[in-house]
């Protein structure tokens, strides 16, 4: 057997790959050393500062992106969609995992596994800044910007991450002044109309997020199990019933129950919600019923009313005639009594009499206050939930009707369920289209309420293609069947398409060809010709003919 020895100098250890140890005087010295190097919390702290270094993670994706967009077009379109997806598929999860490292390392720095040094160095790596060193390399305390290396789209995303996460816990005492340096910066940024829009829109809430000492104007929103909604549902639910409760009783209590506003729906004391009319009518009307009862006198008989139209009062001499007021008899009787007690003892005037007409009518029902847009976007979710369930359109009708009094209501329902049609699962999807558009047809939603918040989905497409990348076809589902009721049209989807033009022209084909595909799978090629048939012109003006004709020919249009 023949054995190989390698030499190396011992200074050139680390570069050559080669881990030396130090000297140690004791056994005991020796595994106290063996194990502070091992420990997990080593072990953790340096594979996030390796993955944090880690240099171009995207080297290969984009050498195959290169590779893939120059042969694609001689790939058949089955087999060149397949490599797209796969491709962002890829791209998601590198970045997916950029940003969990991101976050993991700030959430280490906040429970003091890390020290500020590490941060900052952090934040300067990601920010592309440096500390400036003198001549003998010892640092200045001054921070440079390194105007010759540029920040890609994910740098921009990385920044934001790391300071939403350690933010509160960086900001103060003496680095308050270094936070100011970089977000002298990060300021910049959110002016620099050379990043896309979204990059810019990210610096920003990141600025009010610090003018704001680090606390979110709205509370992040995770994912929820089907019990948490159904519990959160029955909780609003209750709430509701007991605000009715509590108006009906208030109402009650001060108009007396004589009145016809206790009958009618005005009497419910204005709760909206006229979905048990019937019940609480026959429950008013057997209140006030029993309570006649209960003050009158055992001994009282019904009145009689003689063939003069005259009322006769049983045990009484005295009668009273209906139209014209009570009889001498009873006059007499009354001018001994006191005058507060005059009016009790009277007979009642019939309908249609001058008393009648003078009567004060019964108080008009108090509006319930407006719904909160965070409870209205709690309700949406558990619209969708309960729906999904029991596929109720009548309770589902019902629900929208507890909003009749609160302004824009429809509005802010319609934008919480698309913007979670963005990133859902496919069930969760097609329920939240079945709900808007059964709200639509039985005249719950406008137009309005529905175009308003869509238009924000197709201007800022570009942002939800980035965290979700079907989302331009998800986007088509919703115009297909918005087309399809009736509640937008062709040139309303032009006019927000052409908002595109100053930032992400490239994607207006792309919108077109989801929205008429989606016609076309989801109804028929008739229905999409029916739609798109009529703004041809308006169509090739946008897209330009050949772009107009490459998507009728690849949906089935021609």
């Amino acid at each position: 057997e023949e054995f190989y020895t390698v030499f190396f100098p011992v200074s050139k250890a680390k570069e050559i790959g080669q881990q030396m140890s130090n000297i140690f005087l004791s056994e005991i010295e020796c595994h106290k050393d063996g194990s502070k190097k091992n420990s997990f919390k080593v072990i953790l702290l340096n594979k996030c500062q390796d993955e944090f270094t880690k240099k171009d993670i995207y080297d290969a994706w984009r050498i195959e992106k290169k590779g893939h967009d120059k042969q694609k077009r001689s790939l058949p379109d089955s087999e060149r969609l397949a490599k797209d997806e796969d491709l962002e598929f890829r791209r998601m999860k590198i970045k997916k995992q950029m940003l969990g490292n991101i976050r993991f390392i700030g959430e280490l720095f906040k429970i003091g596994m890390l020290k500020v040094k590490v941060m900052r160095d952090c934040i300067e790596s990601l920010l592309k800044l440096q500390q400036e060193k003198d001549a003998d390399g010892n640092y200045t305390g001054n921070i440079v910007d390194l105007d010759d290396i540029e920040m890609d789209e994910e740098d921009h995303e990385a920044v934001q991450k790391l300071f939403i996460t350690i933010g509160s816990a960086i900001d103060q005492g003496k680095y308050r002044d270094i936070i100011d340096v970089y977000f002298s910066k990060i300021d910049g940024f959110s002016d620099d109309m050379s990043l896309n829009s979204r990059s810019r829109f990210l610096y920003k809430d990141l600025i009010d997020l610090r003018r704001n000492r680090w606390v979110a104007r709205r509370e992040e929103e995770t994912a929820k199990t089907l019990d948490e909604i159904k519990k959160d549902f029955e909780r609003e639910e209750r709430k509701v019933q007991q605000e009715q409760q509590q108006m009906n009783q208030g109402y009650r209590g001060g108009g007396g129950g004589r009145g016809r506003g206790a009958h009618g729906r005005g009497g419910r004391g204005g709760s909206g919600d006229y979905r048990n009319d019937d019940r609480d009518n026959r429950r008013s009307s057997y209140d006030v019923s029993s309570t006649n009862r209960s003050r009158a006198p055992k001994e009282r008989v019904e009145p009689k009313i003689d063939r003069d139209g005259f009322t006769e009062v049983s045990g009484k001499a005295g009668v009273t005639n209906s139209r014209y007021g009570p009889g001498p008899s009873l006059l007499s009787r009354d001018s001994k009594n006191n005058n507060s007690s005059k009016d009790n003892r009277q007979s009642r005037p019939a309908p249609g009499s001058s008393q009648e007409s003078h009567r004060e009518p019964s108080p008009p029902p108090q509006k319930p206050e407006p719904v909160s847009d965070e409870k209205l976007k709690l309700r949406a979710k558990n619209m969708m939930s309960e729906y999904m369930q029991e596929e109720n359109e009548k309770e589902l009708i019902l629900s929208m009707d507890d909003f009749k009094f609160t302004p824009n209501a429809g509005q802010v329902i319609v934008q919480a369920s698309v913007d979670m049609a963005i990133d859902c699962k496919e069930a969760e999807r097609e329920a939240i289209i079945s709900v808007i558009s059964i709200l639509y047809r039985n005249g719950k939603l406008t137009s309005d309420d529905i175009g308003t918040p869509f238009a924000d989905i197709i201007e800022f497409i570009d942002s939800f293609v980035v965290d979700s990348p079907r989302a331009m076809e998800y986007m088509g589902d919703l115009m297909a069947e918005f087309l399809h009721i009736k509640a937008l049209d062709v040139k309303w989807l032009c006019e927000q398409a052409k908002k595109l033009e100053e930032f992400s022209a490239h994607l207006i084909p792309r919108v077109f060809a989801a929205c008429v595909n989606s016609v076309v799978t989801r109804y028929s090629v008739d229905e999409a010709k029916a739609h798109f048939g009529q703004s041809t012109d308006t169509l090739i003006n946008l897209l330009s003919a050949e772009k107009w004709e490459e998507i009728s020919v690849q949906s089935g249009l021609k």
